[in-house]
């Protein structure tokens, strides 16, 4: 069963006197999910009354004609109104206030308890543990029970960071879904391994499969994280999961979440985080830190330094760190992709202020300087389509020494000698590299000989400034050939090649077909690149239906899952941003510019009614059956006199036809 063990001179929930009653979260959920028709017999006497207030009916003398005659007196308004308007009017009133005591009324508390509480309260200044403690139960102590309904759609990302750490953690440690796992009363399908495309990968590296790990959950309030994590990765493969939390009566509904799935192997800890050890009970002589996650916390804590320092000396070598929370970008970012404007760094940070959120840059700065990142996204809840977007990101990082050992496997080693491993060290260049620009955004990132780097296997560092000069691919599919290329290349495997990345077709053909010792894939445009990727991804990670879906059919429903689940770890950091930002395609091969230019054929096609003709093309036996048909049938539409007005343009010509227009302006400048 799970408990609350207060380790500092913080107090427990229990020790306060708080009490929150047993299945709040699923309470308040199931309440704001009732039908409101599920009370019949209310809604008939609201109804009933609103009518007879609102219409003549009653006799003036009557207590109900007392109470007509009392509101009009009180909203003169109302007495000039039809009678019809009346009831309308009464019967909105009533439905505004039946929806705020049922189905609304977890939404009622939340903004009562953030936008008008606070102002009628005085809170404590102190930066101590006590006074953060105090500061923080004022605020959610009449919230607990519908804390995780009313977080959903303003803490996005939380589900998005979890996929990710358990991809991750599924390189090292091994990970096991089993049918016949029965976690509670609640939950009982998110085990099955048919829940993700694919099934679940086996570790890469083994030597975390004979370990005992743990998951550190800070600021885990409820418990609802830990829950989540289930489906990606199950909680019963932690040896033991610490909740740690300073606020009393988030751990009480956190405590009793556990003990009605009935996980006995995750602890809720009430205690200041900095302070953080593994209890001697658990034997943390053996036990890996391999997870530790804060969803929304850092920008609640005061002191952010010695908790991240403090987190840095726990986790472990393989482990990993995951982030999600609100962020605003300094004015001027190395990483354009989380740069925001002027407005939204200035807004937000005064708005989340007013709650004690800090979203100073300066907190992610420290993180990524005291951890190597493994993957990053940088994203916009769109909270109230299209007015109000709240900046958000997810980290996800390791430790920066967790370097692989080396599995060569040359005479020397198989012999039990390092005489070749001393010459060939003694005969390195030890002239200094010069910096470039194409070495600045490596610094941050894991490198492809860290335990977790196998996105890096494959992408070579370029200059970030790139990124945004270029918003997409041109080619989802290389147009050429590449069996025609290799009948006249004559490769061999001891080759080495330089190939423009293009769609990653051709440089895939000649890998799989002969298999050159070097492939170098060069593209002007970082997305071709993208591209290309997200090929070798899904080799790496994917079944075969799953990838012929995606690849074979451009298009599989359940993409974003695949993204976090499988793909990521094989992504670099860049590709993964990219393919997150851009998940929503119906069909691969439309995406891009070269797509631009496919769906205008299909819409001429369309208007034309030329399926048939070109379905005959295509199935064509012989190429002058192909030629008769595309000159008599098919090519007087597409040269026609209005389509090329209308595509004679440049942006649309370099585009979709093979240059896009800022490679093409980077040309120039050159």
């Amino acid at each position: 069963m799970g408990k609350v063990t207060p380790r500092t001179n913080i107090m427990g929930a229990h020790q306060l006197g708080v009490h929150v009653r047993t299945g709040g979260r699923l309470k308040a959920q199931n309440l704001a999910q009732r039908s409101i028709l599920t009370y019949k017999s209310l809604w008939i006497l609201v109804t009933i009354s609103v009518a007879l207030i609102a219409t003549d009916w009653i006799p003036a003398k009557s207590t109900l004609g007392t109470i007509k005659t009392r509101l009009r007196n009180s909203y003169s308004a109302i007495a000039y109104l039809p009678t019809g308007f009346q009831f309308v009017a009464f019967g909105f009133l009533a439905l505004a206030a039946y929806f705020i005591a049922t189905a609304g009324k977890p939404y009622a508390l939340f903004a009562w308890n953030c936008f008008i509480k606070p102002f009628l309260k005085s809170k404590p200044t102190g930066i101590d543990s006590d006074e953060h403690q105090k500061r923080l139960e004022q605020f959610y102590e009449g919230q607990a029970e519908i804390y995780d309904i009313t977080r959903r759609r303003l803490l996005r990302g939380r589900s998005t960071m979890l996929k990710l750490c358990g991809a991750q953690l599924r390189q090292y440690y091994p990970c096991h879904f089993a049918n016949n796992f029965e976690p509670g009363k609640s939950g009982k399908t998110v085990n099955d391994p048919s829940y993700l495309p694919s099934p679940p990968l086996s570790p890469s590296f083994l030597a975390g499969a004979d370990k005992r790990f743990a998951w550190v959950d800070i600021g885990g309030g409820t418990g609802e994280n830990i829950e989540r994590m289930n489906a990606f990765f199950p909680v019963r493969n932690f040896d033991r999961i610490y909740l740690v939390d300073i606020t009393p009566s988030l751990c009480e509904v956190a405590r009793q979440r556990f003990q009605r799935l009935g996980w006995t192997n995750v602890r809720v800890l009430c205690m200041d985080a900095t302070k953080f050890e593994i209890p001697k009970e658990d034997g943390p002589e053996d036990l890996d830190i391999a997870l530790v996650t804060m969803s929304y916390s850092l920008s609640m804590m005061e002191s952010f330094y010695p908790l991240i320092d403090r987190l840095e000396q726990v986790l472990s070598p393989s482990g990993i760190f995951g982030v999600s929370d609100f962020y605003v970008s300094p004015k001027r970012s190395s990483d354009p992709t989380r740069q925001l404007s002027w407005l939204m760094r200035w807004f937000w940070s005064i708005w989340f202020d007013f709650d004690n959120i800090y979203l100073h840059p300066s907190r992610r700065d420290y993180l990524e300087h005291k951890f190597k990142t493994v993957k990053s996204l940088n994203a916009k809840n769109d909270f109230i389509k299209p007015f109000i977007k709240i900046p958000y990101y997810v980290w996800i990082g390791a430790k920066t020494d967790a370097v692989l050992p080396d599995f060569s496997l040359d005479s020397a080693a198989l012999s039990g000698t390092d005489s070749d491993s001393e010459s060939s060290t003694s005969d390195k260049d030890t002239t200094p590299t010069p910096t470039t620009l194409t070495t600045t955004q490596s610094f941050k990132h894991v490198s492809s000989d860290h335990v977790h780097g196998q996105g890096l296997r494959w992408r070579q560092p370029f200059d970030p400034k790139l990124i945004p000069r270029f918003s997409t691919y041109i080619y989802a599919f290389t147009w050429e050939d590449p069996r025609v290329d290799l009948e006249f290349l004559d490769l061999k495997p001891e080759d080495h090649m330089l190939v423009i990345s293009s769609g990653g077709c051709n440089v895939l053909e000649y890998a799989a077909k002969v298999g050159p010792e070097r492939i170098h894939a060069v593209d002007l445009n970082p997305c071709q690149n993208n591209m290309l990727e997200l090929k070798l991804a899904g080799i790496a990670s994917l079944d075969y239906q799953d990838f012929w879906l995606l690849f074979g059919e451009g298009y599989h429903p359940q993409f974003d899952t695949l993204l976090d689940t499988h793909l990521s770890p094989h992504l670099s950091p860049t590709a993964y941003h990219f393919w997150k930002q851009n998940s929503s395609f119906k069909n691969l091969f439309k995406t891009g510019c070269s797509g631009l230019a496919i769906r205008v054929f299909q819409f001429v096609v369309r208007v034309k009614g030329l399926s048939d003709a070109v379905k005959r093309m295509c199935e064509a036996e012989t190429i002058e059956v192909q030629k008769r048909v595309w000159s008599e049938e098919i090519r007087t539409h597409f040269l026609s006199s209005w389509l090329i007005r209308v595509l004679n343009n440049d942006r649309f010509l370099w585009g979709a036809l093979g240059v896009p227009p800022a490679q093409m302006q980077m040309l120039l400048e050159e």
